[in-house]
């Protein structure tokens, strides 16, 4: 078969005419191959020559990891010594983290946390937090005007060992104990003495029944707010004054304390070898029962002992003597003592005298030495039954 058949089929196969073909012949007389670059010939790792860049040129890192396998095809070999241009330093962008290393410090910083927290809940050893010999008793109560002052004043002039001192030291901001202990004068306090050099010792004032009292203080709300900046920043701050007074083992101190749980009372709960918690027969003091068990457990003071007392008991009335079998029932043995209500507590201190010293066999003065031997024997085990100054 000829071309021009095969032309010509090919064309009427597609609905052509074979006239219109026309065959072009190459004309190679005119062509310019593109010039080609010559290929630089590699040389070895070893006779590679490093050359300095110049100084505008950012800095240069060689990389030497392998490269990851292809799918597909035959195994290539490692690139080596590829070089890299990194950003100038004002546009570097920042860098995600290895996942591993990740996880590893948020489980470091999650254990740190944890460490923290327990320390907090159980706080320093034993030996390191007892920094004075005398014997610590926190007044503390849920709520207000339930008379804690009252019996801060009087385990001050009743409890007392022989050869010696029994220190009642206010820190509720009322400022309202040194009136307990006769002391009507405003003399500096606490708020007065915030420095950590500060001698708390020669501050204490003689005062009812052979008593000592370092008062609060009064100071303006400034003053005030800066005292509880410290003892939020310095936990220590209490356990390390008491310590700086060099009381001896048979000196004992008694802290008042704020209703509630406030910075100041926490600081007296984290010194104290007891705690009396003062509570009226009331329904919102029966109420705040289980609150006051929740704070009291937050205590560093892992010997600590914490016991309740009813205080302004009133016999006369049904509800007050019913209430008082609920605390009696809730509270158990904890339930130390019993404090009658007394008016000629309140008329001794509108009079300025000393109840026990005034009216010795009324009824609310009988309590509170009795209350005196009970917490005498919690205090000093060893020395159970000895008697304790009128």
């Amino acid at each position: 078969m000829k071309y021009v058949d095969d032309i010509t089929k090919l064309f009427t196969r597609f609905g052509a005419n074979a006239e219109s073909y026309q065959e072009i012949q190459p004309n190679y007389k005119d062509f310019k191959d593109d010039p080609v670059t010559p290929a630089v010939p590699v040389t070895e790792p070893e006779q590679l020559v490093e050359l300095s860049p110049p100084a505008p040129t950012p800095p240069v890192f060689l990389l030497d990891e392998p490269q990851p396998p292809l799918l597909i095809g035959a195994p290539v070999e490692p690139a080596k010594h590829v070089v890299l241009s990194l950003p100038l330093p004002n546009s570097l962008l920042p860098t995600k983290p290895p996942a591993g290393a990740a996880t590893g410090d948020r489980q470091r910083l999650s254990d740190l946390l944890h460490e923290l927290n327990q320390v907090r809940r159980d706080g320093l050893p034993e030996i390191a937090r007892k920094l004075t010999k005398a014997k610590v008793i926190a007044i503390v109560s849920a709520n207000g005007g339930v008379g804690k002052s009252t019996m801060v004043a009087g385990l001050a002039k009743t409890l007392r060992r022989p050869g010696g001192r029994t220190i009642a030291i206010d820190l509720d901001p009322q400022n309202a104990l040194s009136s307990h202990l006769g002391l009507t004068q405003q003399v500096p306090g606490l708020i007065q003495l915030k420095p950590q050099d500060a001698d708390w010792v020669a501050h204490c004032l003689p005062g009812y029944g052979g008593s000592e009292c370092l008062p609060f203080g009064a100071g303006d709300v400034n003053a005030s707010r800066s005292l509880k900046q410290l003892m939020f920043e310095d936990s220590g701050w209490l356990n390390q004054h008491l310590a700086s007074m060099n009381l001896g083992e048979n000196d004992t101190v008694i802290l008042d304390t704020p209703s509630g749980a406030t910075v100041f009372s926490q600081q007296a709960l984290d010194a104290a070898d007891l705690v009396l918690v003062i509570t009226v027969a009331d329904a919102a003091s029966y109420l705040a029962l289980e609150t006051m068990t929740q704070w009291l457990d937050t205590s560093r003071r892992r010997a600590q002992r914490h016991r309740y007392v009813l205080n302004q008991q009133d016999e006369s009335r049904s509800f007050s003597r019913d209430m008082a079998v609920l605390f009696q029932r809730r509270l158990g043995a904890d339930l130390i003592r019993t404090i009658h209500l007394d008016h000629q507590l309140n008329e001794s201190l509108a009079y300025g005298r000393d109840p026990l010293q005034y009216s010795p066999d009324s009824i609310g003065c009988l309590d509170i030495l009795s209350l005196s031997r009970v917490v005498h024997d919690l205090l000093f085990p060893q020395a159970a039954g000895q008697q304790v100054m009128p």
